[in-house]
């Protein structure tokens, strides 16, 4: 299988060519290569702009992907896509371009930056057949996965970064890991947000339908320790992303090349608009 990429402005642009292209790598992920990509990135973002010349030569140079311009003559050459910029505002922009061709996508969180666009983007996959996947890749870590009583559990507290992005304000960027991963567990039925902001951190409060209960502390600069601890009236989970053996990063590439051939998503695009729905909530609290 062939994967066509858009995007090298992001550390995903390298660590998923990896896992796909690099046989040698020990989290390898069998059954396609990313052979082109559409070297794009954001002029008004430097997180993306800067960035971009030294993905720009990894992918090129040592994976041996060759770069393309013309997006018609990318997908004549690929049987799926990634569309993995970290400038989450041209999603839907890109997605309009490759959507009508009905090959398998899968979007780099997040997948769009409004309900609204995530409806225009749900509609067109549906008219033209064109399967999606999005999804954090903290939904496939290894201890994510392994816990086997969701319906039990009563209570969580999750921690992680939670940096924040003028151009994709919010949770819209870094916090949607985190919301991905309590909707993972604890699922999108959420009666009562409260939020609480201090300098370097900030709590939120999440009161689930069936009287789960869920905190957060996100801390306002980055870093890789994300984890949590998960109550129910017999176990206590004790999750450490950090410390796993498996990248969840690999975990997530797993799943994206599942659905690329079966282009069956193992997360539903109904759950996907719930998390954006959840995010603008959480938002609308820090009103951005």
């Amino acid at each position: 299988m062939n994967i066509g990429l858009i995007g090298l402005d992001t550390s995903h642009s390298e660590i998923f060519t990896r896992l796909i292209n690099d046989n040698e790598d020990p989290f390898h992920v069998k059954g396609g290569k990313i052979t082109h990509v559409i070297p794009t990135f954001s002029k008004d973002m430097a997180i993306s702009s800067e960035r971009f010349p030294t993905y720009f030569e990894i992918v090129k140079t040592k994976y041996g992907v060759q770069p393309i311009e013309d997006v018609e003559e990318l997908m004549k050459l690929v049987d799926a896509v990634i569309i993995g910029t970290v400038d989450g505002r041209n999603h839907l922009e890109w997605f309009k371009k490759v959507v009508r061709y009905g090959k398998p996508i899968f979007i780099d969180k997040p997948i769009v930056m409004s309900s609204v666009e995530m409806e225009e983007l749900m509609r067109l996959s549906i008219q033209y057949g064109t399967p999606i996947m999005s999804s954090s890749s903290l939904r496939f870590s290894e201890s994510v996965m392994n816990i086997t009583d969701k319906e039990q559990l009563r209570s969580g507290y999750f921690y992680g970064p939670v940096p924040m992005q003028e151009k994709m304000p919010g949770y819209l960027w870094y916090g949607i890991h985190l919301i991905e991963m309590i909707v993972t567990i604890f699922g999108t039925d959420i009666k009562q947000i409260k939020l609480k902001s201090n300098e370097d951190y900030e709590y939120i409060n999440m009161i689930f339908n069936n009287k789960a209960e869920v905190i957060v502390r996100g801390e306002n600069v980055w870093h890789d320790r994300f984890g949590a601890v998960l109550h129910s009236s017999e176990n206590v989970h004790t999750l450490k992303l950090w410390q796993e053996r498996k990248p969840y990063y690999a975990g997530l590439i797993e799943h994206v090349m599942a659905f690329f051939k079966s282009r069956i998503t193992p997360v539903p695009l109904v759950e996907t608009a719930e998390i954006i729905k959840i995010v603008e909530r959480i938002n609308s609290l820090k009103k951005v």
